[in-house]
């Protein structure tokens, strides 16, 4: 699956009774086959549901019309799922850095889309030599770090990971990867209005060659 497809059917899964409705850990696999996506996305989908859900101060789920006016009309929001140690890194270094999670790796990724620098990506969360595997559902929900960007710098994160050939959080893991290890530290930081909404605006690596 492309990472520009599976950012398509996320999107549409967010306006769908199954982004809410409730569901044990275990009946996730069984209704993700069910309706013919993995098991992951719709975790992430549903992840970001409830995030939307308490931002807009919803104490129960919207209709999907609804909901889908409310996404089409805010931010897009990406979700970050890390392993228990990166996490608590990461919330330290926010910490020494006096800065909010969710504005430092939107900067970052800012400055990364202004640029033609690319990062190693991470497949997986790898940090001081140890490689980390995401655990059981349950467990992954408690340990996610969010950001709001717009739906246009979205696209061109898609484009740009795409054309690497991996998913876009495997970028994203490689920018707060290197936060961690002291680089970025004169990031310039910005809100989510700061940002492009028109994706051409940023860094467009030309085409590889057929």
């Amino acid at each position: 699956m492309t990472a520009i497809f599976r950012e398509w059917l996320a999107e549409r899964l967010l306006g769908t009774k199954y982004a809410t409705i409730g569901l044990d850990d275990e009946d996730v696999d069984r209704v993700a086959k069910q309706i013919g996506v993995d098991p992951d996305l719709l975790l992430e989908v549903r992840a970001c549901a409830r995030i939307e859900r308490h931002s807009l101060g919803l104490k129960s789920a919207a209709g999907p019309k609804e909901r889908l006016l409310a996404v089409r009309q805010r931010v897009a929001q990406i979700n970050i799922f890390m392993p228990p140690p990166v996490h608590e890194a990461w919330k330290s270094e926010c910490d020494f850095r006096g800065v909010d999670s969710t504005l430092l790796i939107r900067s970052m990724l800012h400055e990364y889309l202004l640029g033609g620098r690319e990062p190693p990506p991470l497949v997986a969360w790898a940090w001081k030599g140890q490689v980390y595997r995401m655990g059981d559902r349950a467990k992954r929900m408690l340990h996610v770090e969010r950001t709001a960007v717009p739906h246009g710098a979205r696209r061109a994160l898609s484009r740009r990971a795409e054309r690497s050939g991996v998913p876009k959080i495997a970028i994203i893991r490689a920018l707060m990867v290197e936060a961690l290890d002291g680089d970025h530290r004169g990031v310039a930081l910005v809100e989510s209005s700061m940002m492009f909404d028109d994706e051409t605006r940023y860094f467009q690596p030309p085409p590889l060659l057929p």
